[in-house]
């Protein structure tokens, strides 16, 4: 990182910082929903779901109904999305608070019965 480290605010790789923030998470993540890309961006819940609906427009990001939730995906077929997903990574790889974001975020079920620890940490 070094002399190049950068905060996303300075990035308007996908148009403007926030819709930067957005896209560089929702790669991230692989599959997530627009919710879970508020929570961790920090943007409100409207925003993220204009910029997940721009992107689904232009194909770049499919969207589908999984129960009462719409999950949020890279489109597959779009014919980047490898490249986009590597330029996503590299870019997160240099925002330390979107990296600090991500690695917070529990991606799993929590045991039943285990307890939880309010410091945002499991408890052993």
């Amino acid at each position: 990182m070094g002399q190049y480290a950068a905060t996303v605010d300075g990035f308007k790789v996908f148009g403007s910082p926030t819709r930067t923030r957005v896209v560089i998470i929702a790669l991230s993540l692989r599959e997530t929903y627009p919710r879970e890309l508020a929570r961790i961006s920090g943007v409100p819940l409207v925003t993220v779901q204009r910029i997940v609906e721009d992107l689904e427009r232009e194909g770049i990001l499919a969207t589908r109904l999984s129960g009462n939730q719409r999950r949020v995906i890279v489109n597959p077929e779009w014919f980047a999305s490898k490249e986009l997903r590597a330029l996503a990574l590299r870019l997160a790889e240099v925002a330390p608070e979107i990296r600090a974001a991500l690695d917070a975020e529990r991606r799993r079920a929590r045991r039943r019965g285990k307890p939880v620890d309010r410091s945002r940490h499991d408890a052993p």
